[in-house]
């Protein structure tokens, strides 16, 4: 009979245990985890059912929830080298309990041994199926401990170790696969200053390893597609215009086409699908043979596709402008490119700087072609251009909203670009 059904020894002998360990655990999970029970026939008055495995004082800075704090809890520690938890150190006991209540891949990996205690998190990644809880971590990861004795020594001998996306060939389902993690080993010092364990946070990368693999690959033929859509034009215009009145625009159309394709292979050469203000700079003064005469001052300012489309035809046009009638066309001309970061109205905003010395004398074009308009559009097409014609040098400066201008947006008809 339970105690719910009015035995009065059985609940007196709940309240005296709910009042032992109240500091513990609260009162309704006596309720919850205990049955008393009559024994037939015999004077004693209660069985205490689930007190070994649940009600356990030594385990106060265990977590109730949990798979993994279940584990501990039923775990008989006398067996391992860590020996019973009312003689674990108070590092230990903490560093135990922080992993466990962490939602983080952790685990606790103590004493000569390797003894390892993890959390529910480490236990997926690990693919437990049947008691890794208190064994040591070279037999968790046997599979891969030629890697990671070394980086476990290391860290028990006091140095942490931070890696990412780092490849093991591990067994976790009954067959080996190909993994990657990004981990971090940190030693925990006990009560002497000497390193008594180590805190392993770890989370698997091997989806984004392969995404990305993926992505290069295709990315790679979609530049080689590119190249050969670009040269596929080239010869086009090459064969169109074939007369001698029209070879300089022939020459202007393949050099602006020239930009473009650099434009696309800086955005394909970046990490995703954005370029920074540098490399893509520096690529078309490398086409053109000008960068020992060409300055650049900036902060890394990384820009999106559209962006980088829209600065290599500006930053082009005004380079072979340069060569043709500025600074470029005299032996000692230089140009000075800048770029910072500011706000404007309200709004963080790109500033683009570009003065010429040493040139022959400047005055304003009485006509403008298509590269003065090219020019006038601006970074985004929006036309945010101050041109100033000094006597001594052009110089220019231009403003964008850096949101817009370092968004994923594509080049479209329908942003009117």
């Amino acid at each position: 009979m339970d105690a719910s059904n009015g035995c009065s020894q059985c609940e007196r002998a709940r309240r005296v245990l709910s009042f032992l360990c109240f500091d513990i655990y609260p009162e309704s999970f006596f309720d919850k985890l205990f049955t008393f029970r009559h024994l037939h026939g015999g004077r004693k008055a209660l069985v205490i059912e689930w007190w070994v495995q649940y009600l356990r004082a030594d385990l106060y800075f265990v977590p109730e929830a949990g798979e993994a704090a279940r584990a501990v809890r039923q775990l008989d520690w006398s067996a391992t080298p860590l020996g019973p938890p009312e003689g674990w150190p108070v590092q230990l006991k903490t560093a135990v309990q922080i992993m466990l209540a962490s939602l983080f891949p952790k685990a606790v990996i103590w004493g000569p041994d390797y003894t390892t205690i993890y959390n529910d998190a480490f236990r997926a990644i690990i693919g437990e199926t049947s008691g890794w809880m208190g064994k040591p971590l070279d037999q968790i990861w046997k599979d891969a401990w030629d890697e990671l004795g070394p980086i476990t020594r290391k860290a028990f001998e006091g140095e942490a170790t931070y890696i990412e996306d780092y490849p093991l060939l591990v067994s976790r389902f009954g067959h080996l696969e190909q993994c990657y993690f990004t981990f971090c080993y940190s030693p925990i010092l006990d009560s002497d200053g000497r390193v008594g364990g180590v805190m392993n946070t770890l989370i698997e990368t091997t989806g984004k390893v392969e995404a990305e693999r993926n992505a290069k690959l295709i990315n790679t033929e979609l530049a080689h597609r590119i190249k050969n859509t670009f040269s596929i034009v080239q010869a086009i215009a090459t064969q169109t215009f074939r007369t001698d009145g029209e070879s300089e625009h022939l020459r202007s159309f393949g050099s602006r086409l020239h930009a473009l394709a650099n434009a696309h292979e800086v955005l394909r050469m970046g990490r995703n699908s954005s370029g920074s203000i540098e490399n893509i700079i520096g690529g078309i003064t490398a086409s053109l043979g000008v960068e020992d005469r060409v300055h650049m001052e900036g902060h890394p300012i990384t820009i999106g596709p559209k962006g980088a489309l829209s600065m290599s035809l500006v930053v082009h046009e005004l380079m072979t402008n340069a060569m043709k009638y500025g600074s470029l066309s005299q032996p000692e001309g230089i140009v000075t490119i800048s770029w910072k970061s500011g706000w404007q109205d309200g709004e963080p905003t790109l500033y683009f700087y570009w003065e010429e010395t040493g040139g022959p004398r400047v005055r304003q074009p009485a006509a403008k072609g298509f590269g003065s308009r090219l020019i006038e559009m601006g970074l985004l097409g929006t036309g945010d251009v101050r041109m100033i014609y000094r006597p001594e040098g052009l110089q220019a400066v231009m403003t964008a909203p850096l949101r817009q201008i370092q968004s994923e947006g594509r080049l479209d008809t329908a942003e009117g670009t």
